[in-house]
């Protein structure tokens, strides 16, 4: 599909069409909230429309305002990426006094990253700015939890729900990026991407993360389609071990997204038509999605996962 302006995004045709109908109509909302999975895409259409609204080419890529933009040292366009750490209140506190100070340009914007990260008292402080936000500003959020943000603050901006991208486009995509790499190793960087855009380029430049990619994928294969208990808590053993060394709940992380993929494609893939089955991957795929969310409230990362491979 044809665009108005330079995305340089793999998919969500659709939500870049309206996105570009609301730039070239005039009618933007103050505040945007992109959600969907990690890696698909979200932050780099925020950004993108932030170098479109400030640059005066609508993202020439070479002016002053785009490298700026590009270094994150615009004064006009604010970002904070996620670190891994909750944003504090005090944070806040110091992006909305920013956002408050005159701009050299049309807008004042704020690209935030999974705004999850905000605990209520921050998120509360954000919301007054977000009800009565000053002229000229623009929010350009993203969330992977949607679920986890005040609904307040949701009834305050414009929603948008990015969606995976058909495994397919991303192999296109990597074809295109990569002429000269072997078709194999496309195609299996696209498979354990889940559709993820992001996950899969990441997956190009690094051997070695699409090589532990691809053991998880087949550990968990092996898991789905013959359970076995011992040799599942085992593995869960390992993992949350590894978490816990790490001080990272990243392997967790990893392992559930894999595992709902897995389910995922043996959804697609399985010629058998038992309905029962069918069902059962599909309830295991939901309880995957709330394990997911749980992850984050500091519960028992090793219970966790057993209860989820009980129910295989």
């Amino acid at each position: 599909m044809d665009h108005l302006y330079s995305w340089n995004i793999l998919g969500h045709d659709r939500i870049l069409s309206e996105l570009e109908k609301e730039i070239a109509g005039g009618k933007l909302s103050h505040a945007y909230l992109f959600a969907g999975p990690d890696q698909v895409g979200k932050a780099s259409v925020a950004k993108t429309m932030a170098h479109i609204l400030q640059c005066e080419g609508k993202y020439c890529h070479t002016c002053n305002v785009c490298r700026e933009i590009d270094k994150g040292y615009h004064s006009d366009t604010i970002e904070v990426a996620d670190n891994g750490e909750s944003i504090k209140i005090e944070e806040i506190r110091e992006i909305i006094a920013r956002l408050n100070m005159s701009r050299g340009g049309a807008y004042k914007i704020l690209l935030m990253q999974n705004i999850e990260r905000m605990p209520v008292e921050a998120a509360n402080a954000m919301l007054k700015t977000l009800e009565d936000p000053p002229d000229g500003v623009l929010f350009l959020l993203t969330t992977d939890r949607l679920k986890e943000i005040l609904p307040t603050i949701i009834s305050r901006v414009r929603v948008y729900n990015f969606q995976r991208v058909p495994e397919q486009k991303i192999v296109d995509l990597l074809q295109t990026m990569y002429p000269l790499a072997d078709g194999d190793l496309i195609e299996q960087a696209a498979s354990y991407s889940a559709g993820r855009p992001g996950m899969a380029v990441n997956y190009m430049r690094d051997p070695q993360l699409l090589e532990q990619a691809r053991k998880m994928y087949n550990d968990i294969g092996v898991f789905v389609k013959k359970p076995d208990t011992a040799g599942e808590f085992s593995y869960i053993a390992d993992l949350a071990k590894t978490a816990k060394d790490m001080e990272s709940d990243k392997p967790v992380k990893d392992f559930l997204d894999t595992f709902a993929a897995v389910l995922r494609k043996s959804l697609l893939e399985d010629p058998s038509g038992d309905e029962g089955l069918k069902r059962r991957r599909i309830s295991l795929i939901r309880e995957t999605q709330k394990a997911q969310d749980l992850l984050k409230r500091n519960v028992n990362t090793r219970l966790l996962l057993e209860n989820l491979m009980l129910q295989l």
